[in-house]
């Protein structure tokens, strides 16, 4: 017993030495000074791009503001007379600092559209971006790159129908997107890589596989967008990214705001974004005829074919992400989680999902103040160093408590069935699709952590009864009804504890475990006494873990933990398992036969014989 103590103590103190590099901020690189997006331009040389179908160009510009529409009518005619009819055409005849206006059609390119000029202003004629649309019909992977273009400045246009992203930055120092759209994309719909000083205000971003708006390895701010019908609505991710998503609305994507993989000089700012309704199920296409080529797809029934797994009722999710602050937020009607955050145990320091803030959300409550709940208002698998919650109007979370913000919670190892969940569930490719994952189409008994939950019943009852039993077979068994309370606890909390996961009620599941815990510990307590006293004494001591365990996840967050408590008595399990099987099953202990002890006869001396007696009372 002492060694396995001391093992115990060993292995908290080695994972608190683990974290302590993780819970230090990191050293920042030397500031380099920010590019700063270009403004708009009122002036400048300009180049003008419309549509030969009259038409086309007459029923978009119908919808134009009428001032606007009347000077698009004399545009269109000076662009006739003079202009190109396609965008291509025009920003290769584009020199540094021109602009370029496109008036309202429907345009179609073979090919990407290149743009390296830098300083370009190009500008669509409408009130939206859907009266200047620009397409490749699936032809091409991108409908507009722009590569190292910096100071580009995009404005009412409405990019789609692409086999990868419909507007792609790449190594842009400087761009301002305004008001842009992108639609029907094999990929992503607006994608910004490598790119610095990026704003995108007011954009719009719909039916794209992957994520609406894609943020990597890049310094940028979403200001006003919307994102729908996508399986990520606007995703951020990348070790080198620094980004802002502010007063977005992202609804009806499976999953609403991803911030993943970002790394240990990253910061993200999510707040003041509406989401709800992220509860979309796209991976029931993959495989059929629907997923097929993109250019045959029904886009317009919303048929998505992801090639990344995103959960499914989602609303905010922070996988991996490292300095993350999730604040002001409004979720509502999702089906999973509003916010889910978890990291992945082994991670270099800073790409575990480290010192991350939660704080201040609104859950459950729509803009008009009707009621409309998540299922889970937070969802967390337990890892991760520095995380802190601030959330007092939360309504059910995962697990029943959370660490508050101002405590060292430095966790090297979550929940163990959150952890298989995640490592079974998380963010990957869609090539292998798991059959067990609720937010990716699993339902009732095929759900992961129900069939753990009732593996781990069965066996929990099993082992169990095999101690009883080891308890019964030796010299000193336990008197009748001993067993009575103990059998009583771990029954029920062996039965809530299969409840509390189907129906994802945490204050269910710590109350599951406390029952196992108290059982184990009157059973250890009678196995003691009843002379069986090193697996007593071992059950005592998974007992009293287990009871630790519940506490952490239904009272307080024991913060000088570095692993879950349940890691603990999970990794005594097995070997506590050999003891009461060997107990249980193995040779019966036979009690010690009694000590022969020799008895010599007593002889009596003369005057105390039955004759001397006889002849007392004759006399």
């Amino acid at each position: 017993m002492t060694g396995i103590l001391a093992v115990l103590v060993f292995t908290c103190y080695v994972g608190g030495t683990a974290t302590e590099g993780r819970i230090a901020e990191p050293d920042p690189f030397p500031a380099l000074p920010e590019a700063e997006p270009p403004v708009f331009r009122e002036d400048g040389d300009l180049l003008l791009v419309c549509t030969a179908d009259a038409e086309d160009f007459t029923e978009r510009n119908e919808g134009v503001n009428y001032n606007e529409r009347i000077g698009n009518e004399r545009l269109q005619e000076d662009c006739l007379a003079d202009g190109y009819r396609d965008l291509p055409a025009a920003i290769a005849a584009a020199a540094p600092g021109m602009r370029i206006q496109v008036l309202p059609g429907h345009y179609t390119v073979d090919t990407a559209i290149i743009v390296e000029t830098t300083d370009l202003q190009i500008e669509g004629l409408g009130d939206t971006p859907d009266d200047v649309q620009i397409s490749t019909r699936f032809a091409a992977d991108t409908v507009l790159t722009a590569h190292a273009a910096s100071g580009l400045y995009l404005k009412g246009i409405a990019f789609g129908q692409a086999r990868d992203a419909a507007l792609r930055l790449t190594a842009v120092e400087s761009a301002a997107l305004v008001e842009v759209g992108a639609f029907q994309s094999d990929g992503a719909g607006l994608h910004i890589a490598d790119s610095s000083g990026i704003a995108l205000t007011d954009c719009r971003a719909e039916a794209a596989d992957t994520a609406g708006i894609l943020i990597e390895n890049s310094n940028a701010d979403v200001t006003g967008c919307e994102a729908t019908g996508n399986s990520a609505g606007l995703e951020i991710r990348g070790t080198a990214t620094t980004a802002t998503a502010t007063a977005n609305r992202l609804h009806d994507n499976t999953t609403g705001l991803v911030i993943a993989e970002t790394g240990p000089t990253a910061e993200v700012t999510a707040s003041e974004n509406v989401l709800y309704g992220n509860n979309t199920d796209n991976y029931r296409h993959l495989g059929t005829a629907a997923c097929t080529d993109p250019a045959a797809r029904d886009w317009a029934d919303g048929v998505l074919c992801p090639d990344r797994t995103y959960p499914s009722g989602v609303g905010i999710l922070v996988a991996d992400g490292t300095a993350t602050t999730v604040t002001a937020n409004r979720i509502w009607n999702q089906q999973t989680a509003a916010i889910a955050a978890w990291g992945t145990p082994g991670q270099d320091p800073g790409l575990g999902g480290d010192r991350n803030t939660f704080s201040d959300n609104v859950f459950g409550e729509r803009e008009d103040g009707a009621r409309h709940r998540n299922r889970l208002d937070l969802w967390w698998d337990g890892t991760g160093v520095g995380n802190c919650f601030d959330e007092p109007g939360t309504y059910r979370t995962t697990p029943h408590v959370l660490p508050p913000c101002g405590t060292d919670t430095a966790r090297v190892a979550g929940d163990p069935l959150r952890s298989l969940k995640v490592w079974e569930c998380g963010l990957q490719g869609t090539d292998d699709l798991s059959a067990t994952c609720d937010w990716l189409g699993a339902q009732f008994t095929d759900r992961l952590e129900f069939q753990a939950a009732v593996a781990f019943a069965a066996v929990l009852l099993f082992l169990a009864g095999a101690g009883w039993l080891g308890a019964a077979r030796s010299p000193n068994p336990p008197r009748a009804g001993a067993m009575t309370f103990s059998a009583i606890a771990t029954g029920c909390g062996a039965l809530l504890f299969v409840l509390a996961v189907w129906s994802g009620r945490a204050d269910y599941e710590a109350l599951a475990i406390v029952l196992w815990g108290f059982g184990w510990l009157l059973a250890g307590r009678s196995w003691f006494r009843s002379g069986v006293r090193f697996l007593g004494g071992f059950t005592v001591i998974i007992g009293a873990l287990t009871v630790l365990d519940a506490i952490d996840r239904g009272i307080v967050t024991l913060a000088p933990m570095p692993v879950s408590p349940a890691w603990l008595w999970i990794a005594l399990l097995p070997l506590w398992t050999l003891f009461a099987l060997g107990a249980a099953f193995g040779p019966r202990r036979e009690p010690p036969e009694p000590v022969h002890v020799e008895r010599t006869p007593v002889t009596a001396p003369a005057n105390d014989r039955w004759d001397w007696l006889g002849k007392n009372r004759v006399l």
